[in-house]
């Protein structure tokens, strides 16, 4: 069944008229409105083409309304979650969102990996010294020491055992994380933004899962930008992608003065990181003032909007998800239709996966 409500509320997300959304589609927008109000059925074809115009998951758009069923248990049900804007996580998000988390805490069972939590700091209040403190914990954690780049956070964090779920959220939407305390947390990162975002986004949710875990599942109105929860987590994940000696010795002979955008262009390109990000770890350090950093942010983002340039590289490489289904299949524990479901792909996708994997790695 068609979740018509939703076309019209993806639509808004995303900034489009109903006549802009038509004229993608190649129809009315009187056609758009019907299927809005549920006047008229939009068939499944159509649907798709919605869902790739407006960068959303297709199961987005189809499906109930209504809250999902949780009598059944199952791995993964009763995930805790915690969203900044509350109303995004739709009944019909959460519970796709949930069943992601359960195949992949399925496969984890199956194999007998263990599931990881963070250690928890919690944090009432936004408070500068801990932030940094704790970002220096989680690079020693990630073994990368206080001077050297992140690389692929995403990658890295999945090497601790956490689970790390790329979706195509609306644009608005960077990302969400949850957890139980049987199957670990999972942090969902929006697939359809760009690499240092998605990178930012992970760091920012494992701060909430180590700062504010208490919160989650907890009901609350949509988080204020200058609320110090969100501080912290922002804080945190600048932190851990450009440590304080990164920054000084990077930038150290630009204090007070104007960074050049070829450095910082350069700096992102090796760190993984959005020219804002650097910017704001400058002006949290005292390298230049507040008033400087919000100059220089309000030049780029007149100059690039949302798209700001150099675009960074999508890694490429097999997903510590995969990797898991692949070694399932190898094993026999997994049959081929069940791995397709669970990683989303056809079948052939999958055969042609699992042979290429297996010739890189000898089998």
């Amino acid at each position: 069944m068609t979740n018509v409500n939703s076309i019209k509320t993806y639509r808004e997300q995303k900034g489009l008229s109903q006549d802009q959304l038509g004229e993608s589609l190649g129809v009315t927008r009187q056609t758009i409105a019907a299927w809005e109000k549920g006047e008229r059925t939009v068939s499944l074809v159509q649907l798709s083409k919605i869902a790739k115009t407006l960068g959303i998951a297709l199961e987005l758009l189809i499906g109930s309304t209504e809250e999902p069923a949780t009598s059944a248990p199952a791995p993964g049900m009763g995930l805790m979650f915690r969203a900044n804007q509350p109303s995004m996580l739709t009944p019909t998000l959460r519970a796709h969102l949930t069943q992601k988390s359960v195949n992949y805490s399925t496969i984890e069972q199956i194999l007998g990996e263990v599931p990881t939590l963070p250690e928890m700091r919690p944090l009432t209040a936004y408070n500068e010294d801990v932030v940094e403190e704790v970002a220096k914990e989680i690079r020693d954690w990630l073994g990368v020491g206080e001077t050297y780049p992140l690389g692929d956070v995403l990658a890295l964090l999945e090497a601790k055992g956490l689970k790390i779920i790329l979706y195509p959220l609306p644009e608005t939407i960077s990302g969400f994380s949850a957890y139980t305390e049987t199957t670990g947390a999972v942090i969902f990162v929006n697939d359809n933004h760009p690499t240092e975002r998605q990178f930012f986004t992970a760091l920012h949710e494992l701060g909430h899962l180590i700062f504010h875990r208490q919160e989650y599942n907890q009901s609350h109105n949509q988080t204020r930008k200058n609320d110090p929860r969100e501080k912290a987590a922002n804080h945190l994940a600048g932190a851990v992608l450009l440590s304080r000696d990164i920054i000084y010795r990077e930038l150290r002979a630009y204090r007070n003065r104007w960074i050049p955008e070829p450095l910082l262009a350069d700096i992102k390109r090796r760190y993984g990181v959005s020219l804002m990000t650097i910017l704001y770890r400058a002006g949290q350090l005292g390298l230049i003032t507040k008033k400087q950093q919000g100059q220089q942010i309000g030049v780029l983002k007149k100059k690039y909007g949302v798209n700001e340039k150099p675009k960074l590289p999508t890694p490429e490489h097999l997903t510590r998800l995969e990797r898991l289904v692949f070694l399932a299949l190898l094993r026999e524990e997994l049959t081929v239709s069940r791995a397709a479901e669970v990683l989303d792909k056809h079948l052939m996708d999958i055969r042609q996966q699992l042979a290429n994997w297996m010739e890189e790695n000898g089998d």
